[in-house]
């Protein structure tokens, strides 16, 4: 045997052995900041876009804070549902009790709610069970602008568990330009002025002076007018501001109105023009949209959307919406509509009026839209608890 060829062989399998497990280590070591990035990534989307709060786990169970919202704007009705979320796959009884809510600010405590008494109940595998509706019974509104928290705890088959959820509530007062949803080239835009009091306080406006400006022309009002808007009021303010439309596109119209604080508010807004209607209703599609849970013996607050599916803007003309639910009776109609969808955007079809439901249950809305011999109808659900 020669000692020297002996070595070497063993110095490059000592090599190719040191190398491989460098290569597995640097896999594994590569594997392993994959996996912490993953989790830190998952729990930072978490964080910011779950609409949930979930509590820590007994025995399967948790608790959970469900908002509607997680910014409100004065006077919105704060709405928020407490379950009992089951984590496992079984059904699983569970016993409730030393029930306790509250939702408060860093300034106050706004509402409490406690329920010592024990309450029985079974929640299905991977199912949810509604323990507690805050609105159902106080209407909580017109909040100081703060961010507030609801903290809720309660005891679980004799296990403590606890959770809280943050939202905003905001005030302020909204400057809108109200015009047609669109124009055809030819025609005269007539903008008026909506005030909007979305504060808890009433408001006094005085406003002095209003200025229009639209495609280089300006229109200017001197006025002397007074507003007494109470929370979640508003006022119309007409123009006689008018200006005449020579090219299609989306152009901007501008509102500056002045106050007789010295304040000037600006704003602005899109107005859409087109060259003629379109009457085909083709590559559209309908949904519902809800302010509050609909209940019964109270009016249902419902937005039929229209929703387009096509690339590219529609400027339609609507003969005639009608809404109807068979099982109650109800029917509304409006007729003569212009509306404008942006590309994939949606826009407000009609807000049935006088809208009310005296049993719980799910019932068939049917929505009808006609222009000019094309028409399209759809059926919607609408859910109605007690």
């Amino acid at each position: 045997m020669d000692p020297r060829k002996f070595r070497e062989e063993k110095e490059a399998e000592i090599k190719r052995t040191y190398g491989e497990m460098r290569k597995r280590s640097f896999r594994f070591l590569f594997l392993n900041i994959m996996l912490v990035l993953l989790v830190f990534t998952f729990m930072f989307f978490v964080q910011r876009v779950s609409p949930q709060t979930y509590s820590n786990i007994v025995q399967n169970l948790q608790l959970v804070v469900e908002l509607n919202k997680v910014e409100y704007l004065a006077p919105d009705q704060v709405l928020a549902k407490v379950y009992i979320v089951n984590t496992g796959r079984r059904d699983r009884d569970f016993t409730l009790s030393d029930f306790y809510v509250k939702l408060y600010s860093d300034k106050k405590t706004v509402f409490e709610f406690s329920y010592p008494r024990s309450i029985s109940s079974t929640v299905t595998g991977l199912g949810k069970r509604l323990v507690y509706e805050l609105g159902k019974d106080v209407t909580i509104s017109n909040l100081e602008a703060n961010e507030y928290k609801i903290f809720v705890s309660c005891k679980v088959n004799g296990r403590y568990l606890q959770t809280e959820r943050a939202f905003k509530y905001q005030e302020r007062i909204d400057f809108m330009i109200l015009t047609e949803p669109y124009y055809l080239v030819g025609e005269r835009v007539n903008p008026s002025l909506l005030i909007v009091n979305r504060t808890k306080d009433q408001q006094k406006l005085q406003i002095t002076r209003i200025v229009w400006s639209f495609l280089g022309e300006k229109f200017q009002e001197d006025t002397e007018q007074t507003f007494l808007l109470n929370p979640g009021g508003s006022a119309l303010v007409s123009s006689k501001a008018s200006f005449h439309v020579q090219t299609k596109g989306e152009h901007e119209i501008e509102c500056a109105v002045y106050l007789a604080d010295g304040t000037l508010k600006v704003f602005r807004a899109l107005v859409p023009v087109a060259l003629k209607h379109e009457k085909k209703l083709s590559d559209l599609e309908m949904n519902i949209e809800v302010d509050d849970v609909i209940v019964i013996d109270r009016l249902a607050r419902i937005r039929v959307n229209l929703v387009n599916k096509s690339n590219r803007n529609r400027f339609l003309k609507i003969d005639k919406i009608n809404v109807s639910i068979v099982e109650i009776g109800y029917n509304f109609a409006v007729t003569s509509r212009r509306i404008f969808l942006s590309p994939f955007g949606k826009s407000t079809l009609i807000q049935p009026e006088r809208l009310e439901f005296n049993t719980p249950g799910v019932y068939e809305m049917i929505v009808t839209v006609e222009s000019e011999g094309s028409k399209i109808s759809k059926k919607l659900s609408v859910a109605v608890g007690k």
